[in-house]
């Protein structure tokens, strides 16, 4: 098992939220390094809990939700 708080943050999702790039830079992060921690801005989640928004991504990225903590989210092949 990875030590998730180790890991260092690899994408940062800012203002713009979760476009077509970012995605594709998330699936990029997980090939390469199997498990990726993803930072999102608090906006990103407005109308959702921040769980959902986790899970969501997870299903637009076809990875394995690990955990969340705040605004940062662990995601995984």
């Amino acid at each position: 098992m990875v030590d998730t708080h180790a890991l260092p943050i690899r994408v940062r999702i800012g203002k713009a939220g979760v476009t077509d790039s970012i995605v594709a830079e998330i699936k990029r992060q997980v090939f390469k390094y199997k498990t990726v921690k993803v930072k999102f801005l608090a906006g990103n989640a407005m109308g959702k809990d921040k769980k959902a928004f986790a899970r969501d991504l997870a299903v637009k990225t076809n990875t394995k939700f690990v955990s969340q903590v705040g605004f940062v989210v662990v995601l995984s092949r």
